[in-house]
């Protein structure tokens, strides 16, 4: 009985060590999340497209009323996901965002970022915007890729109603 459990026990330790080989450091997986936030900061399609896998979700829970038809950012697959972003790109001349960001960490694959989000763009009339408030974004890196984005923004506060 104690060979078994022996056996089992050194068993369970290799695929357990095994496992973690595989899995991408803390360091790798910020990494992408870090390259992917730049890019999405952009609001250019073609620098977010890389980074997301085929059944990425995008939420942002706290942008209820925001939305067109007053609902919130909630998006399923990559294909809406570029689609949606890039439709609200385009209701702007121009439109981007930084992140002044204070804290960041990872935890089993997902970045955590609290930042102080800056915002500025320009209507198509030609009338200039931009702003500043408190932000947490939260990606989840899979191999390599961003699977899921999660905003939560402070609407109330915010100078732009991003529903027009």
């Amino acid at each position: 009985m104690k060979i078994l459990i022996a056996s089992a026990f050194a068993l369970f330790s290799s695929v357990a060590m095994a496992a973690a080989e595989e899995k991408p450091s803390s360091e790798a997986v910020i990494a992408v999340a870090e390259s992917y936030l730049a890019a999405y900061s952009t609001f250019e399609m073609e620098k977010i497209e890389p980074f997301l896998t085929d059944d990425m979700t995008f939420n942002d829970p706290t942008s209820a009323g925001q939305a067109p038809g007053g609902g919130a950012f909630q998006f399923e697959g990559k294909t809406q996901v570029l689609k949606e972003l890039g439709t609200f790109a385009d209701s702007n001349k121009s439109f981007s965002v930084d992140y002044d960001v204070e804290r960041r960490y990872e935890s089993a694959g997902v970045v955590v970022f609290v930042a102080q989000l800056n915002y500025e763009g320009e209507t198509h009339e030609g009338q200039k915007f931009a702003g500043a408030a408190p932000i947490v974004t939260a990606v989840t890196v899979t191999d390599g890729k961003i699977s899921a984005h999660y905003d939560f923004f402070d609407y109330l506060e915010n100078a732009v109603d991003f529903s027009d």
